[in-house]
């Protein structure tokens, strides 16, 4: 039975927006790496970053407003995974839409952790190199930015990928468990990816244990996770074709067959039928 032509748009379209967001976070990445050395300028101090904003401002805008929209990009890839693994039968799955809204969620607080250096930093940064600010006012420049830096990466980062991004990846795992067409394996990787996404809540405040480079590491694990759930969908869809072929190849031979051995049994029966002496 062929595809149902819904079925492969959802595919297609789920499948090149998964490729799309994998390849974006390169973009940023090489943009602000070479700029400013991002991410590693994170851990610098306000001394070092904010005149460096202004130095590097075109590209900081770019990169930062890239990033943004691979952020925000995060919510319909979520849901066309989500949709297209429960398939037409879970299109009612608590799992699905519990999964949607975490991706929203998600969604929506990394977007506001990173516009503050699309908004907030530029300002603070301009006030910091003016030379007619006082020592004071530069003072308190540092405070903002350490507590926009404390109050956005704890939303954006915390709130954004280590708690609601990896909340929906335990949804998507369980609706590739429940599947029958897909493998489980797949959401069992999800579960680890799940963990290693939430193991960075350990740095909250609460807790302040340094996690290193982990925060890192579980976003290349979701990557790498996304990217083997756009290639399982390519090749599952040329399995079936595969199969399609496969089944309608025998078929016609079974038909080749069924019509020979048809066509020599008339011959027979004609043959008898001539040989009959006339009475």
């Amino acid at each position: 039975m062929p595809e149902h032509p819904s079925s492969t748009v959802s595919r297609n379209a789920t499948v090149t927006l998964l490729i799309i967001f994998v390849v974006l976070i390169f973009v940023p990445l090489g943009i602000l790496g070479a700029a400013i050395d991002w991410p590693n300028n994170l851990s610098e101090d306000a001394d070092h970053n904010l005149p460096l904003l202004l130095e590097e401002q075109q590209s900081v805008f770019w990169g930062y407003f890239i990033y943004l929209i691979y952020s925000i990009l995060f919510y319909p890839v979520a849901y066309m995974m989500g949709r297209y693994i429960a398939g037409s039968g879970g299109v009612f799955s608590p799992w699905l839409h519990l999964g949607s809204g975490f991706a929203a969620l998600s969604a929506v607080t990394r977007a506001i952790g990173l516009s503050r250096w699309l908004f907030a930093m530029p300002t603070l940064a301009r006030i910091y190199v003016d030379p007619n600010t006082t020592e004071t006012m530069r003072e308190a420049v540092v405070v903002s930015y350490d507590m926009l830096n404390a109050w956005g990466g704890g939303i954006g980062e915390l709130l954004g990928v280590s708690s609601f991004a990896s909340l929906w990846v335990v949804c998507t795992s369980v609706l590739f468990l429940q599947s029958q067409e897909w493998p489980s394996w797949m959401g069992w990787a999800g579960f680890i990816v799940a963990i290693d996404l939430a193991i960075n809540l350990l740095e909250m405040d609460i807790l302040s244990i340094d996690m290193g480079a982990n925060l890192t590491i579980s976003v290349v694990l979701l990557h790498l996770w996304l990217l083997l759930a756009a290639l399982l969908f390519l090749r599952l869809r040329c399995m079936k074709c595969m199969q399609r072929k496969s089944t309608a190849r025998a078929a016609s031979e079974v038909a080749g067959d069924a019509s020979g051995e048809a066509g020599g049994a008339l011959s027979a029966d004609a043959e008898e039928v001539k040989n009959v002496p006339d009475t």
